[in-house]
């Protein structure tokens, strides 16, 4: 008989993440600011850097006239997960119709938060993140900051206020270097007296007494002292790549979410404003830091609910469809520690240690953000247009449903923005439901996906979203949709199928 656990996806905002940077995934919200620095102007020509002021800012020069939001449930990447049909791949294309009235050329910094992941696209030379942004005709590069690389500069701040700290008290530092230079008997000695230590001259409590003796325990590799300026896009920048992996070490064993938040919590122990840096460009953002999800019974927001097996958490949390029990939000509430990893046993305790006095359970919805820049000539209306995929997520809350989320707040940061007009598309016969009231605008005929010919029918849905704060979610009924799914996935070639062998950025 398997054992099933139940869990609803929130956390609350007393353990949230400290953060050197601003981070983002599942959906979207309008074009962003990106206020540098120190508002520095200097900055105008390049990436913006990664500061922990890294957060939206208003603008008032251009207006937006309009925003035409459309998503499509869409059946490309169909494949079989379990047994049965996959989630849907869904399509979001964001259209901005933008005035400069101004007799000056602007040129912008766009933010693009995307919640919880955007897919890879199989079919390119070099697989890459399946988005694009386009003013008129013209594409314009990107780059994607992804969540992991924001998780890596949350460690490696994180990491430089730790050991400014110890660098400041003599004893504690003595003491951690003593666990830190020593083997056998004399290591475990060491262990001892740094944890009498800080529970008794410190006052510390007991568990993050013991998180600070495996901090100094692990081997983290060589610290760099400031994170890359600059990051390119995201195949062709090592420093990027050496982000997403700073000081991770043997921790990857437990997960970059729990790892990330193993060194906030320590952070957290030498100054408490160290534990609400990252909700907080979450929040500027306008994403739910916590995982919601609509209602598909009631179309009421709620805290995201998942139903796994507890026997499949022990696997690694590579799943090609990103949904339960792999998803990175799941794995990441329970004590899960890799059995493949490639560390040796006094890591592997130490691990088992971190996962046991950790004090919360890291479950922020995961973010990207897309960075881009656009200049508008005086006087002159473009439109700027920003498209991704990604798998919707899976909620087991009955009847059970396939979610997006698209975060609508940025508009909200425009001293001018007109109207945002959304329309989804759905395989006919799947019900929907929306956080906003939508109509029916009937049936129409549009091609299954962007790589077949062939056409099926999409039942489409309108609405104009008035509330211009917050995330916009998005739902199809999930036995419906692996229905209709299923019989396209039956009759993709083996070839097609191998060729869909999806991958998500996050």
């Amino acid at each position: 008989m398997s054992r099933k656990v139940k869990t609803a996806v929130v956390l609350s905002s007393v353990f949230a993440l400290w953060a050197g940077c601003a981070s983002p995934v599942l959906a979207n919200g309008g074009p962003f600011v990106i206020k540098y620095p120190s508002g520095d102007p200097a900055a105008k020509g390049g990436l913006a850097r990664l500061h922990p002021d890294l957060k939206p800012g208003r603008e008032t020069r251009l207006k937006v006239i309009k925003e035409d939001l459309k998503v499509t449930f869409g059946k490309d990447g169909v494949g079989r997960e379990g047994g049965v049909s996959g989630p849907p791949l869904a399509r979001v294309s964001a259209e901005y119709t933008i005035h400069n009235p101004t007799a000056e050329q602007i040129e912008v910094d766009f933010g693009f938060p995307i919640i919880r992941g955007i897919y890879i696209s199989p079919f390119a030379m070099m697989p890459s993140p399946d988005v694009q942004v386009r003013l008129e005709k013209t594409r314009i590069n990107c780059t994607v900051i992804s969540n992991s690389a924001i998780y890596g500069i949350i460690r490696q701040r994180a990491r430089e206020m730790i050991e400014k700290a110890l660098a400041e008290d003599r004893d504690l530092w003595q003491l951690a270097e003593s666990v830190r230079s020593t083997e056998g008997k004399a290591f475990a000695a060491a262990r001892k007296a740094l944890q009498s230590h800080l529970t008794n001259a410190m006052k510390w409590n007991e568990r993050d007494a013991a998180l600070m003796v495996e901090y100094a325990s692990l081997d983290f590799g060589q610290m760099k002292s400031h994170p890359p300026d600059r990051i390119g896009w995201w195949g062709g920048d090592k420093g990027l790549a050496e982000l997403m992996n700073a000081s991770l070490g043997s921790l990857s064993a437990i997960g970059e979410q729990k790892a990330t938040q193993f060194f906030a919590q320590l952070a957290s122990c030498f100054d408490p404003q160290a534990g609400a840096g990252y909700e907080a460009i979450f929040t500027a953002w306008g994403g739910d830091v916590r995982e919601q999800s609509v209602d598909m019974a009631t179309g009421k927001v709620r805290p995201r609910e998942i139903t796994v097996d507890r026997d499949m958490l022990t696997k690694p949390a590579h799943h090609p469809f990103g949904s339960s029990p792999m998803d990175p939000t799941i794995y990441a509430r329970v004590d899960y520690l890799d059995s493949d990893a490639k560390i040796s046993e006094s890591e592997r305790a130490s691990c088992t240690a971190i996962l046991k006095n950790l004090p919360v359970i890291f479950t922020f919805a995961p973010m990207n953000i897309l960075h881009y820049q656009v200049q508008f000539p005086a006087n002159s209306t473009q439109t700027l247009t920003v498209s991704y995929s990604q798998f919707a997520y899976l909620d087991t809350r009955s009847p059970s449903s396939y979610q997006l989320a698209y975060v609508v707040h940025p508009a909200s940061l425009w001293e001018d923005f007109g109207p945002i007009n959304l329309e989804v598309a759905v395989p006919e016969r799947v019900a929907f439901r929306a956080s906003v009231p939508c109509t029916n605008g009937g049936v129409e005929e549009r091609p299954l996906s962007s790589y077949r010919s062939e056409k099926g029918q999409f039942t489409i849905y309108q609405a104009g979203l008035e509330q211009k704060t917050g995330e916009l979610y998005l739902a199809v009924d999930a036995t419906a949709w692996r229905q209709v799914a299923g019989k396209l996935a039956g009759s993709n070639s083996d070839n097609d199928l191998q060729q869909l062998a999806q991958r998500v950025w996050r």
